[in-house]
C-alpha cells in the first residue's frame, strides 16, 4: 500500500501479499489506510516500510504486531531506502514473527483480557519530527532481565471467534543491534499509520473480499485426462465409477455414451429421420413415420 510518500507491505519468503479491499481515511491528526491480507499458519513474516521521496524531517516507523510494540527506527532527514521488519526485539534478544493457529478457551478469567482486542492486525506508524540526538545515556536503565516476554496464551472463545490466527514469536536469539543515538521529536505533521488485518484466504473468499481461485482451467484438464481413456477403451467402461470421479467428468463420459447408443439406434432402423444439424441431443428425437401404402 502506498500513502503519500511512504509504503509499506507484509511479505512471505520475500514476496509481497496481495492486498484486499484497501480503504484510505484521514483526519487532521493522522492520515490512515487499511487493508485485508491473507495469512498462512506456520508462516513467518515480515513488514517492509518504504521513504519514496525525500523528507525535510526526521522520520520515526514503528511497528506493532498484535498490539505488540517492536523496535523503532530513527530516518534522517533527505532519507530515501527500505527498512525491513521481521522481529521483535529489545536490542538484547530477538525473535521472529509468525503466523499461528489460534487457542481458544472457555476460561472465564481470561474474558476480560483486552489484549485479544488487538489480535489480527499489523499496524506501521510513521511520525515525523525533529531529528535530534539522544541524550539517554545506552547501558543505564535496568538489563538484569533481558528476557523477551510478550503474551501468546489462550483467547477467551467469545472474543475472537472469528478470527482463527494470531501472531507468536520465535525462540530468542541474540541481537546486538546498537541502539540509534538519535530521537524524533514529533512536529504538527499527521502520522501516516498502514493498518494490515489479516486471517484465512478461504475466510476473506468467504467475506466477499478477497477473489475465489478459478477452477475451471483444473476441470477442463481432468475432463480432458478422463476423455483420453476413453478413446484407448474398445467398448463402454462396465466397471462401476470409482468414488472419486469428479461429477463433471462423469456427465460428461455420460453424455458421449448417450450419443454413441444414439447413433446405433438411428443406423438400425433408418425409417426414423434423424435430428436438423444442430439440434440439442438432449431433446428426445422426433420420429415421422412414412406411409407406403397407396391409397
Amino acid at each position: 500500500m502506498i500513502l503519500g510518500d511512504f509504503s509499506a507491505c507484509i511479505f512471505v519468503d520475500g514476496e509481497e501479499l496481495p492486498e484486499y479491499d484497501v480503504v484510505v481515511s484521514s483526519t487532521p491528526t493522522e492520515n490512515r489506510i487499511t487493508c485485508w491480507i491473507a495469512s498462512d499458519a506456520g508462516k513467518k513474516f515480515g513488514v517492509r516500510a518504504k521513504f519514496l521521496a525525500q523528507q525535510t524531517s526526521g522520520g520515526l516507523v514503528t511497528v506493532l504486531v498484535d498490539g505488540n510494540r517492536c523496535r523503532s527506527y530513527v530516518m534522517p532527514p533527505g532519507w530515501i531506502g527500505t527498512q525491513e521488519v521481521t522481529y521483535l526485539s529489545n536490542s538484547y534478544v530477538r525473535r521472529h514473527f509468525m503466523f499461528s493457529q489460534l487457542e481458544l478457551t472457555d476460561d472465564d478469567s481470561m474474558l476480560d483480557d483486552r489484549s485479544a482486542n488487538d489480535i489480527g492486525q499489523i499496524m506501521m506508524e510513521v511520525v515525523q519530527g525533529k531529528y535530534v540526538m539522544n541524550e539517554q545515556v545506552v547501558g543505564s536503565q535496568n538489563v538484569s532481565d533481558r528476557t523477551l516476554r510478550v503474551r501468546e496464551g489462550k483467547v477467551h472463545e467469545r472474543a475472537k471467534k472469528a478470527c482463527p490466527h494470531r501472531v507468536v514469536f520465535g525462540e530468542e536469539v541474540p541481537d546486538q543491534s546498537p541502539a540509534s543515538a538519535f530521537k524524533i521529536i514529533p512536529d504538527n505533521t499527521p502520522k501516516t499509520i498502514f493498518v494490515f488485518k489479516y486471517t484465512r484466504l478461504d475466510i476473506l473468499q468467504a467475506m466477499g473480499v478477497a477473489p475465489r481461485t478459478s477452477i475451471v482451467a483444473d476441470t477442463e484438464t481432468e475432463i480432458d485426462d478422463h476423455n483420453d481413456d476413453n478413446e484407448v477403451m474398445d467398448g463402454p467402461d462396465e466397471s462401476l465409477p470409482s468414488e472419486d470421479v469428479k461429477p463433471l467428468a462423469r456427465i460428461r463420459e455420460l453424455e458421449m455414451e448417450l450419443q454413441r447408443l444414439r447413433a446405433q439406434v438411428e443406423d438400425q432402423k433408418p425409417s426414423l429421420v434423424k435430428l436438423e444439424h444442430g439440434g440439442s441431443r438432449r431433446k428426445p428425437a422426433v420420429m415421422e413415420v412414412i406411409d407406403l401404402t397407396e391409397d
